[in-house]
């Protein structure tokens, strides 16, 4: 009977097993079975109800609309007005909603700091690229944060030459983005080159032997060849020569000023010399050589390419590459770059999609006498139809000398080489190693006193 008893136990517990399976299944298969995670119609609206503000993080959205960004700049000239031009159809061009407002600022460095002491800093500032990391020690303006920076998108340093791109960084953060560059322009009057039976300079450097020949049958032909001031254009000549002759104002860190060396003596020399040759009359502040030139009194000058909005009326105008006349070629320029002076983050992302936008259109910024930073604007073939000049010069901006990023670094040089330049140029002084010497000196004194001041 045990046994018997047995089976009819295992009988009836085999029944309820197949009655429980019947029902639904055990409670044993729930337990080990995977849960469904994927959400239901109610989860889903509540996760995309916003999705605006989940794109937002590195991007240009809807979730920007009614950001007001306001921009400073040292540009007050035309290059002002073309600027603003831009800033106002972006405003109306963008599917964001976003505003930009463009303020030119006279000394816009003071400006800026006292704003700062006052917390009523802009959303950004077009700046010097000389000023950036004087600017940043003093917490004006704002490191880039990392989803400001993915609004440019993967790879965007490939965009730009080394050197410009480079001198946005400081104390490894992205404190600017380049928006252009200005290197030297060699403007030459096509009238007076043909009257001389010489063929119009291309887009490639000049070679010193070209250089100098084509002085020469200018000289030849009764014309004055080129004009040749103080001030401003004779700093930048020695400062582009230096290069070209194999010296540098400073080191590599921006600690040690340099600009004693041979190559320095023989760069302030050949400026000199075709000063003295050729336009000795010429000195003083306003650019007055420039004006000779327009007046049609000389077959070249060189300068600056904020005088081509004016140059380029002049129906013989021309414009060329800044010579080679060094083993290496090398040319005096500068950039101006687009920071941030918040760390809002909304604001950061408005701004920095006005900075990308800016970037992408800079062809148009090409008008202004500026050549654009961006590679795949500055070497399209479009830009010689929008700005002619400005194509002539681009060739030459990987060859722009732009300074170690340094507070305060290009003051601390030119206050005290520029005078001995222009002491040189004059005539009154004989012994250019000894003032240069002396200038250096003096420099280096105020490059420590700024390395205590900051902190480097």
């Amino acid at each position: 009977m045990k046994a018997q008893n047995r089976w009819i136990f295992l009988i009836a517990t085999l029944l309820l097993v197949i009655l429980i399976a019947a029902c639904g299944g055990s409670g044993e298969e729930t337990a080990v079975s995977e849960p469904d995670t994927s959400p239901t119609t109610q989860d889903t609206e509540e996760v995309n109800e916003n999705p605006e503000e989940v794109d937002a993080v590195g991007q240009c959205t809807d979730a920007l609309s009614g950001q007001v960004v306001e921009m400073w700049s040292p540009l007050t000239g035309p290059d002002g007005d073309e600027m603003s031009g831009l800033a106002v159809r972006f405003s109306e061009e963008n599917p964001y909603g976003i505003t930009v407002n463009h303020v030119a600022q006279p000394e816009y460095v003071q400006k800026l700091n006292t704003a700062a002491a006052a917390d009523q800093l802009p959303t950004m500032t077009v700046v010097r690229v000389i000023n950036v990391a004087e600017l940043a020690e003093r917490n004006v303006l704002s490191p880039m944060s990392a989803a400001t920076l993915a609004v440019f998108g993967d790879g965007i340093a490939s965009e730009f030459p080394a050197n410009v791109w480079d001198a946005g960084q400081y104390a490894g953060e992205r404190y600017s983005f380049p928006l252009d560059m200005h290197p030297l322009v060699m403007y030459y009057n096509k009238d007076l080159f043909a009257q001389a039976g010489l063929e119009e300079p291309g887009t490639t450097p000049m070679t010193r032997e070209e250089f100098e020949q084509a002085l020469q049958a200018l000289a030849d032909s009764g014309v004055e060849p080129i004009a040749i001031g103080t001030a401003f254009q004779g700093a930048t000549l020695f400062q582009s020569f230096i290069q070209q002759f194999g010296g540098s104002l400073t080191d590599e860190a921006g600690t040690q000023a340099t600009f004693d060396s041979e190559a320095a003596a023989e760069a302030l020399a050949y400026v000199n010399s075709l000063k003295q040759q050729y336009s000795p009359e010429i000195s003083g502040g306003g650019d007055p050589e420039v004006n000779v030139f327009k007046q049609g009194n000389a077959a070249i000058v060189i300068h600056g390419p904020w005088h081509i909005s004016d140059i380029q009326k002049l129906p013989f105008a021309g414009f060329a590459p800044l010579p080679q006349v060094g083993e290496q070629y090398a040319v005096w320029g500068g950039s101006h770059q687009l920071a941030l002076t918040t760390d809002d983050p909304e604001q950061q992302l408005a701004a920095a999609c006005w900075i990308s936008w800016l970037s992408e259109n800079s062809i148009d910024w090409a008008k202004a006498g500026q050549v654009p930073a961006r590679n795949s604007v500055r070497l399209s073939p479009e830009l010689a139809e929008v700005a002619a000049p400005i194509a002539a010069v681009a060739p030459t901006t990987d060859s722009v000398v732009i300074l170690p990023q340094v507070a305060e670094l290009e003051g601390a040089l030119w206050g005290q080489f520029g005078p001995v330049v222009d002491a040189v140029l004059m005539g009154e002084m004989s012994d250019v190693e000894a003032g240069l010497a002396d200038a250096v000196g003096k420099s280096q004194q105020i490059i420590d006193e700024n390395k205590e001041r900051y902190g480097g």
